[in-house]
């Protein structure tokens, strides 16, 4: 892949800016002296309606990050997670055919549902298993149609579960950290299904790996993920390590449908093709989670 310096100078779009990775993202880029164009509600663009892009600068680059992201939100709304999924990311495809922009890094989900074989690979069949991964993969279908039809070459990433400073109470890890913290005991729906977490920094640079790396002949397709799983109940224990606390654990036995028992990912592509790898294990990412709730007590909004 490409130095970073080269990013100096350039002028990259970023949709979802304020979201919870939005905003770490546009921090690093900003570092790098990028010019962030950023791009959603809480900066005035309606990425649905195409009138609202019209009016964006011209730019080198694109990254695609919004969307709507929560699980349950989407199950209890699936109509409003299609719609604005799907249109959002054919919008900007739009923009980008429209203005003759080469590429397009595209950031998907996890959408293998039930794996076949751990770890998971980007072969992997797919078997989205809810409406939020169901739209997000419909995106990637979306981006390879632009390519095979207009030549606009997509880079897909998928990352696996990502967590860091900032992110919503409703995920699992700042729930179990704030509760941790700040409660008489720590209530989590099953204590058993692991999951593949990457620190939100090491999800960035794998962003940044691919803005500066050279352009790509044919779409490619990343997972992202740390290649080892971590149950609730580890993650947990390893919160209480880190906090020094001693509290209860209720479960509620309140599983989701179809939950998925374990899933990791095989990184080895993104780590040879982006010259990419994690930096930073879920012991250290939670002390730095741990760290963020000490200093700011309540998490964004992102």
């Amino acid at each position: 892949m490409g130095s970073v310096d080269a990013l100096i100078g350039q002028k990259v779009l970023l949709t979802g800016s304020s979201g919870f990775v939005g905003k770490h993202l546009v921090k690093r880029l900003v570092a790098l002296g990028v010019d962030v164009i950023e791009a959603d509600l809480a900066q005035g663009t309606d990425l649905t309606d195409m009138v609202s892009l019209e009016g964006l600068p011209p730019v080198d680059q694109v990254i695609h990050l919004a969307a709507k992201v929560y699980i349950p939100y989407a199950q209890e709304n699936p109509l409003d997670v299609y719609r604005t999924n799907f249109l959002t990311t054919l919008n900007i495809l739009e923009l980008c055919r429209r203005r003759g922009i080469s590429r397009l890094i595209y950031v998907s989900s996890y959408v293998y549902g039930h794996p076949n074989y751990l770890p998971v690979d980007e072969n992997h069949s797919i078997r989205s298993h809810s409406h939020y991964h169901r739209s997000k993969f419909f995106g990637e279908e979306l981006c390879l149609g632009y390519f095979d039809d207009y030549g606009l070459v997509p880079i897909i990433f998928r990352p696996f579960n990502i967590y860091g400073p900032g992110q919503r109470r409703e995920f699992l890890i700042p729930s179990v950290v704030y509760q941790a913290l700040y409660s008489d005991e720590i209530t989590v729906n099953d204590l058993s299904p692991k999951r593949d977490y990457i620190y939100v920094s090491d999800v960035i640079e794998a962003y940044v790996q691919a803005l500066a790396g050279n352009n790509p002949r044919k779409p490619e397709v990343f997972n992202l993920g740390i290649g080892r799983s971590y149950s609730v109940q580890e993650v947990i224990e390893l919160t209480l390590g880190i906090t020094g606390m001693t509290k209860e654990v209720t479960v509620t036995g309140n599983a989701r449908d179809e939950e998925i028992p374990d899933c990791y990912a095989d990184i080895s592509k993104a780590e040879q093709n982006l010259d990419w790898k994690p930096e930073i294990l879920l012991p250290e990412g939670l002390e730095k989670v741990v760290q963020s709730f000490k200093e700011h007590k309540e998490c964004s909004t992102g």
